[in-house]
């Protein structure tokens, strides 16, 4: 009877290193670290993973957070809150083509998503300023056929807004980047309240 148990157990065991792979190498950058701690969650644990097979991924600094007021007679969206000790890293399946434009050439920085990673043969890219655009990168967004033209037979391509589209929002403590906690919705960051995490001081 104990080596059925004990085979189970091991057989868990084996399951749960899996599962917690780090698809990406440890990152010295603390943006970066959280990016890659953030795909390698969603790629094993988040059901929007199975949906897309091309992701996109911006960042938040500092998270802010509104709230519609009156404010002489007239509803704002007034921010009322700022978490400074939050970092957020969303990702989105990619609705949209990239506009590729004539000064999109390698060694340019901030004309296309310049880092990316493939994860389970899927893509996910995001905006760097701070790292040029290489011949690698712009291969791979090609063969995902991640771009497009900017005037296609003298019309500009259609772009898509898909407000039910859904997202997974990361909120990291700046302090413990172990802490974090992930939100799936369509609201946008900054629109609803954020997750309660136990950052410390």
């Amino acid at each position: 009877m104990r080596r059925p148990i004990i085979l189970l157990l091991l057989w868990f065991l084996l399951v749960n290193f899996y599962s917690q792979k780090k698809y990406i190498p440890q990152s010295t950058n603390f943006v970066e670290f959280a990016i890659y701690e953030a795909i390698t969650d969603f790629a094993d644990n988040c059901r929007l993973f199975k949906q897309d097979s091309i992701f996109y991924i911006t960042t938040l600094d500092t998270l802010k957070h509104y709230t519609l007021q009156r404010n002489q007679g007239t509803l704002e969206w007034i921010c009322d809150s700022i978490y400074a000790n939050i970092l957020v890293v969303e990702i989105f399946g990619s609705v949209n083509k990239l506009f590729y434009l004539p000064d999109a050439v390698v060694g340019s920085k901030g004309k296309l998503p310049s880092r990316y990673v493939i994860v389970k043969d899927k893509l996910f890219y995001w905006d760097d300023d701070d790292y040029p655009l290489t011949e690698e990168t712009l291969s791979v967004l090609k063969k995902y056929d991640a771009l497009t033209d900017m005037i296609n037979d003298g019309m500009l391509p259609e772009t898509v807004i898909d407000d039910s589209q859904k997202g997974a929002s990361y909120y990291f403590c700046k302090n413990n980047i172990s802490i974090y906690k992930r939100v799936v919705t369509n609201a946008a960051t900054g629109y609803y309240s954020p997750p309660k995490l136990k950052c410390g001081n």
